[in-house]
């Protein structure tokens, strides 16, 4: 286990606890690893080479993240000709799959079936600039097959796997990609889905100048911005991140803020991304009715527990400069804003895993990250944390919020425990001071998220009934912050117990009469049940007229 100490960046514990709490951790079995599963075409390196046309910077970075419980295990599969084999011991660098299939077997078990994650890097079939779609599916590209996708499509549903997918210009990756459900949809994969171009005026060039000299106006005219060498300089591209619509309680008005796959708990908002001369396009408002590529099914399924159909959405957009005034090596393009960069799709509600896609892989190719990454400024700080955060959205049901659960307990040893909690203090004043601990090391974007999850999996909201319930209460202000502070408040008050058995013991494990816990969830089941009572009741004296639809609302 990773030393307690590591868990966040506010995290302020004396040493003599971290055996009784990880005793503790252990015994909630709270510490969570998302296992990966990295998928890459050929073509895609996998392994280190300054600046090189790959993506091994993100896989090192993912395995040394720690972000509250949660850690990760990357592993690497290269797809290709031939048979299906597995390395025994592959080295960090080298894939542990090769010719790697979805439905592939290992020791007659589903490998994929080992993981709660799949990233798939696609490039073939290559980088040819033809407006025929037929080499996408041809068999020396080793397309997705039916039989591969098919098991795919049985992980993201039984198993609940996250799956991230990204392509670049043209039909880069559409040969793994295009079929998958879900992920086929979400972004523009095939000439026939209009994909940008490489060249010519409907590429999507966001590179930015990296001095004056570049600008226009300069003397003897703009110097010309070229892929290489301003994709790998330090010069990133802004972004504009969208209001989160996923908050799914969607009584509850929350203030403007980006998805949590955007926010970084320290820096704000991620709003920069590596530049490229030509990357590719998200699709705004995907087909909700259409079919599975594969196989006669709705590739968006309804939703589980009430409200409407989950949909993708796009959490951010990019722009380009023009060409003219700027002077762009590629020639001529218009100048352009709200280019569809980042979209995800949160399959949770729907019964299934979640999927994410990116403009282009060259947010995440080392050629245009390593010179950010080893300068390590906050535009590195944020880029990075967007794969981070990626990692921790994607994880299966549980993950996440079994770490909040651990967030909670092991506040109390930090500074705001110390200070802040004891055993007579008002919920309200437990949850304000756990709140803003929160803040401090997850970030707003994930308290909300969080939460909203729990409450949703302990059913303590009637989701179906909550467009009815805002149509006939428009006046009155359903506060997040109440809820967050009820919530932490209770949660806080329910750990004492443990809480003041590690510390009576001095932090010695032998010491320790730690009962067999019932798990996380069941065990803040009441407190939570407390919380949202708490706040129905609260919310109530606003709406005197509208009691029987509050109570309907509220199981």
């Amino acid at each position: 286990m990773p030393d307690i100490r590591s868990f966040g960046p506010d995290l302020i514990v004396h040493p003599v606890y971290d055996p009784a709490i990880k005793a503790l951790l252990n015994k909630w079995r709270l510490v969570r690893t998302a296992r990966i599963l990295v998928v890459v075409d050929p073509s895609i390196a996998v392994a280190p080479v300054p600046n090189g046309f790959g993506i091994s910077r993100v896989i090192e970075l993912i395995r040394n993240t720690r972000i509250g419980c949660l850690r990760f295990r990357v592993d690497i599969a290269q797809r290709g000709l031939g048979s299906p084999a597995v390395v025994a011991s592959p080295s960090p660098t080298q894939p542990k799959y090769t010719n790697f299939r979805f439905n592939m077997l290992d020791g007659g078990a589903a490998v994929i079936d080992q993981y709660e994650q799949i990233w798939c890097f696609g490039f073939e079939p290559d980088n040819n600039g033809t407006t025929n779609d037929s080499p996408i599916m041809a068999a020396g590209n080793f397309p997705s097959t039916d039989a591969e996708l098919t098991k795919l499509d049985e992980w993201m549903t039984e198993k609940k796997g996250g799956l991230f997918g990204t392509g670049d210009h043209h039909y880069l990756g559409a040969s793994m990609c295009h079929r998958i459900p879900r992920l086929g949809t979400m972004r523009r994969w095939t000439n026939a889905d209009g994909v940008p171009t490489q060249f010519g005026t409907t590429r999507i060039d966001t590179l930015r100048p990296p001095s004056a000299a570049f600008e226009p106006g300069a003397p003897g005219g703009p110097q010309s911005l070229d892929n290489t060498p301003h994709q790998g300089d330090l010069t990133v591209q802004p972004i504009t991140w969208l209001p989160d619509a996923s908050v799914r309680i969607s009584f509850i008005h929350y203030k403007r803020r980006p998805h949590p796959v955007l926010c970084h708990p320290e820096l704000g908002p991620i709003n920069v991304m590596p530049d490229h001369a030509h990357e590719g396009w998200c699709v705004p408002e995907p087909d909700l009715a259409a079919k599975k590529k594969f196989k006669n099914e709705p590739e968006y399924p309804d939703a589980i527990d009430g409200g409407d159909k989950p949909a993708p959405q796009i959490i951010a957009v990019g722009s380009n400069l023009g060409h003219p005034p700027y002077n762009f090596g590629k020639g001529p393009q218009a100048a352009r804003v709200n280019n569809p960069m980042i979209s995800v799709y949160d399959g949770h509600r729907a019964g299934v895993g979640r999927v994410a896609t990116d403009s282009t892989w060259h947010h995440w190719m080392d050629v245009n990250i390593d010179n950010i990454a080893i300068a390590n400024t906050n535009d590195w700080k944020k880029i990075g944390r967007y794969f981070q955060n990626l990692a921790v959205w994607l994880c299966p049901p549980g993950f996440g919020t079994s770490c909040f659960h651990a967030a909670v307990v092991f506040s109390h040893f930090e500074a705001v425990g110390f200070q802040e909690y004891y055993r007579d203090a008002p919920v309200l004043e437990l949850g304000e001071a756990a709140r803003k601990h929160l803040y401090l090391t997850l970030g707003p974007c994930w308290v909300s998220q969080f939460l909203i999850d729990i409450i949703l999996d302990f059913k303590l909201v009637r989701r179906e009934l909550i467009p009815d319930i805002r149509k006939r209460l428009p006046e009155v202000t359903f506060d997040n912050v109440l809820l967050e502070q009820l919530v932490l408040g209770h949660m806080v008050k329910a750990t004492f117990d443990q809480a003041e058995e590690i510390r009576s013991a001095g932090g010695a494990i032998e010491k320790l009469q730690l009962k067999e816990l019932p798990e996380p969830a069941r065990f803040f089941a009441e407190p939570m049940k407390k919380a949202v009572g708490e706040y129905r009741d609260t919310t109530r004296q606003a709406a005197e007229n509208h009691l029987k639809g509050l109570d309907m609302l509220f199981s």
